[in-house]
C-alpha cells in the first residue's frame, strides 16, 4: 500500500532486521543480491529506484542525502546505536565510499521519544550525553536522543542548518505515533528515503 501510494515497486523497498547495534550495510549500484539476514541498523546506497526504510516506535529515524552524488542513507538510531555513534559512522562511510562532502549533505530526522518522556538509568547512561540530559533523581536521567545525535553530527562537521527535524515526541503524541515505552507491544512507524532516477 505504501509503495502504491508513493508510486514505486514494493520490491524496491529495503527493510532491515534492526539489531540496535552499529552495523552499516553498503549497497552499491547495481544491486544484484542482498545479504540474508539483513541484521543492520543503517543502509547507504547510490542505486537508483531504491528505497531505504526504517521502522521505529520511539527510536530516531535519520535520513541523509547528497543530491549531487545521488547517495542516500537511512539510519535507525536507538539508545544503543546512539551510544555506538552509528550516525557519525554512517556519515564517515558516505565520505569514504562515495566522496561525499559534509557541506553537500542534507539530513532529515523523524519523530522519536522526547526528553520529557525518555528516562534511563545509570547502567546505560553515557557521560558524553550529559549536555543533552537532565538528572531528575540519583541514578536516573531524562535523555534527549535527537539532540545527542545532532551533537554527534555537528562534531563530524554537519551544520545545524543542514538538519531538518520533525520535533514531535512519539510518547506524547499517541494519537499520531506508536510508542514502545508507552504501549509495550505496539506497531511501528515506517519512514523511508529513495533515489528516483
Amino acid at each position: 500500500m505504501i509503495a502504491e501510494t508513493f508510486g514505486f515497486d514494493s520490491s524496491r523497498l529495503i527493510l532491515l532486521d534492526q539489531m540496535h547495534r552499529d552495523r552499516i550495510l553498503l549497497l552499491e549500484k547495481p544491486i544484484t543480491s542482498l545479504p540474508s539476514p539483513l541484521e543492520y541498523d543503517a543502509l547507504i546506497t547510490n542505486s537508483p529506484y531504491t528505497f531505504l526504510g526504517v521502522l521505529t516506535a520511539d527510536c530516531l529515524p535519520i535520513f541523509v542525502v547528497d543530491q549531487g552524488k545521488k547517495v542516500i542513507a537511512a539510519i535507525h538510531a536507538g539508545r544503543q546505536g546512539t551510544a555506538l555513534h552509528i550516525t557519525a559512522k554512517a556519515l564517515r562511510k558516505m565520505k569514504e565510499e562515495f566522496g561525499c562532502l559534509w557541506k553537500d549533505l542534507n539530513v532529515g530526522m523523524g519523530p522519536s521519544i522526547g526528553s520529557v518522556c525518555y528516562e534511563i538509568d545509570e547502567k546505560v547512561f553515557q557521560q558524553e550525553w550529559k549536555p543533552f540530559s537532565v538528572s531528575r533523581e540519583p541514578g536516573k536521567w531524562m535523555v534527549d536522543l535527537a539532540r545527542i545525535n545532532i551533537g554527534q553530527m555537528k562534531e563530524e562537521g554537519i551544520e545545524e542548518e543542514q538538519i531538518s527535524w520533525v520535533n514531535l515526541c512519539t510518547h506524547c503524541h499517541g494519537n499520531l505515533f506508536f510508542s514502545y515505552r508507552k504501549e509495550g507491544r505496539t506497531g511501528r512507524q515506517l519512514s523511508f528515503i529513495g533515489i528516483l532516477e
